[in-house]
């Protein structure tokens, strides 16, 4: 089955990615609160790439923001829409495209959002012309936010959750750590994916004339952890965001964390 395919399967078929940030909310909370760094005025065009059913197009549109949402797969742009319509909320646009042929304007963004093509597009032709796309409807000065998994996602999470027990996994595992293909065929694991390290995006970003490329941890060490327990204690996941703030950018640690950010200027 072709990638695409399988990937669309995949999220209409066997995953509710419409829930996914209410079972990460480690994730949700530290996303937010990066994106928000990059919001400088109180009303931006933003491009929501990759989307899914919209849970940060509309976290960005109850603020003021004009959001633009863009998905492959027609089940997330039809809860999205649903979603809207049920809390009388409109998005500005909804597409279901390609992240590498996006449907439009050269220069028309501030602020656009790449919370997962990139590490669905196993090709590095492909993640180049999702960057390209990216950057050639963003305005001059305009802000690029990816998300990617990192490369040692499937490491941590094997030990945490036990999936070191399937010598199924195990192969997938080691495919990932080699090189960075996690390619789960037709077991229940994550789709077909890419998973990044540190140096892939930024030397992908660099390609397409991105500088100053910054990667910013989203979960940090905390993803090791249970934080879903720890966040329950106010105290304590004041604490924890806390040092995860303070540790974002540690090169050491960055592995550690299941997805970073590479962010860049146009």
């Amino acid at each position: 089955m072709d990638n695409g395919l399988k990937i669309k399967s995949f999220y209409q078929d066997a995953y509710d990615e419409s829930g996914r940030m209410a079972r990460n909310p480690l994730e949700f909370i530290r996303c937010k609160e990066i994106i928000t760094r990059y919001l400088s005025k109180p009303s931006m065009e933003i491009a929501d790439i990759g989307g899914a059913p919209g849970v940060f197009s509309y976290w960005l549109a109850s603020q003021g923001h004009h959001v633009h949402l863009l998905d492959f797969t027609p089940a997330h742009i039809a809860q999205a829409k649903e979603y809207g319509e049920k809390h009388q909320v409109a998005l500005a646009s909804y597409h279901c495209g390609d992240a590498r042929h996006l449907p439009y304007d050269s220069n028309c963004f501030d602020v656009v959002l790449e919370m997962g093509p990139l590490y669905h597009l196993q090709d590095k032709g492909d993640r180049l012309q999702c960057i390209s796309e990216a950057k050639r409807v963003l305005k001059p000065g305009g802000v690029l936010l990816c998300e990617v998994i990192s490369r040692y996602a499937s490491l941590v999470d094997g030990f945490k959750y036990l999936n070191i027990n399937d010598e199924k996994f195990i192969k997938i595992l080691d495919g990932a750590l080699e090189t960075g293909m996690h390619s789960p065929g037709e077991t229940p694991y994550f789709t077909s994916a890419f998973f990044h390290s540190p140096g892939d995006i930024k030397n992908e970003m660099a390609a397409l004339g991105f500088c100053n490329v910054d990667i910013i941890a989203v979960e940090g060490f905390a993803n090791a952890l249970d934080s879903d327990e720890i966040l329950k204690n106010e105290q304590q996941a004041n604490l924890l965001l806390e040092y995860i703030r303070k540790t974002e950018r540690v090169p050491e640690l960055m592995g550690v964390s299941g997805h970073f950010f590479a962010i860049a200027r146009k």
